[in-house]
Parts: C-alpha cells; sequence; structure tokens
C-alpha cells in the first residue's frame, strides 16, 4: 500500500428531486482532517441563507410571499409560530451555482437601486461563504412599500 492518499475530486453533483420538486446539492470536498465524505445542502437550506440574509440589509422591511400558492403553503408555520426565514424566497440550485429569486418589501424613501445592489452583494456573499456556491442571477420583485408612520384603520369595539 502507497504512503500517498487520494483524495476526491472536487465536484458537486445534484440528487434526485424529492417529492415537493426540490433538489440536494451533493458537494465532494477535501477535508483538512484527511478524511473524505459527501456534503449534502437541501434546497431550503439555501433558501433560509438567502432569506435571512436579504433581511439583513437596510431598506428591506419584510420578504413576502410571492404568490397565493406560497402564501398558502406558508399558514400552517405562522399558525404554529414556525420560522419563515425562506418566505417570499425561490431557489434554483445547481451543481456548483445557484439562482435565488427574491420577493421585497422595502421601507419608504429608501433607494430601490441601492436597496436592489445591497441584496444581490449581501445573498451572494452569504451563499458563497456558508455552501460554496456561486450566485448566477439574484432576481429581485419589490412587491410593495412599507410606510411606518401610515395610520392603521381604527379598530371597532365588539361591545357598543
Amino acid at each position: 500500500m502507497s504512503a500517498e492518499q487520494v483524495s476526491p475530486p472536487v465536484s458537486s453533483t445534484p440528487l434526485a428531486r424529492s417529492a415537493s420538486g426540490s433538489t440536494d446539492m451533493t458537494a465532494r470536498t477535501p477535508s483538512t482532517s484527511g478524511v473524505a465524505g459527501i456534503t449534502k445542502i437541501a434546497d431550503s437550506v439555501v433558501s433560509r441563507i438567502a432569506g435571512l440574509a436579504a433581511r439583513e440589509v437596510a431598506g428591506v422591511h419584510d420578504l413576502t410571499a410571492a404568490n397565493i400558492s406560497e402564501a398558502f403553503r406558508g399558514l400552517p408555520g405562522r399558525v404554529t409560530g414556525q420560522d419563515q426565514a425562506d418566505r417570499g424566497v425561490a431557489v434554483q440550485v445547481g451543481e456548483v451555482e445557484c439562482i435565488v429569486d427574491l420577493n421585497v418589501v422595502v421601507d419608504y424613501e429608501a433607494s430601490i437601486p441601492q436597496v436592489a445592489d445591497a441584496l444581490r452583494r449581501n445573498v451572494s456573499q452569504r451563499l458563497n461563504s456558508m455552501t460554496g456556491l456561486e450566485t448566477k442571477a439574484i432576481n429581485i420583485n419589490i412587491a410593495d412599500l412599507y410606510f411606518p408612520n401610515q395610520a392603521q384603520p381604527p379598530q371597532q369595539s365588539a361591545v357598543r
């Protein structure tokens, strides 16, 4: 037996599509410990990272559901108090890159072009540092504006 160690090549391969329609990314990475292995990153993890990174950007009030089916899909989590970090985020994960779609509510008076640039920069950096994925594109839909001083409609009392 040779004293030379052979490590697996650095590559990524997608796994089969799950019943929910998502794919997982499998990354074969050399370890500094000399132990080889496979690391799997679920699409939902990539989506959560992107959502949390987007919410860190100044001028982003929140992310919102892109359509009615996404809104209903998140309903049980809102009822049970489950974290909604991936609400308003859709990802397509390939072997070594990903595409992210964000549905954003921006604070009124924030510069939308500056917020969009900051979103792309922060989400891309977070995804790369945490998963090793290169971000091919980040598509941003400004779905609404948030007005902090907007008067709430008066609530009527049930008892008169």
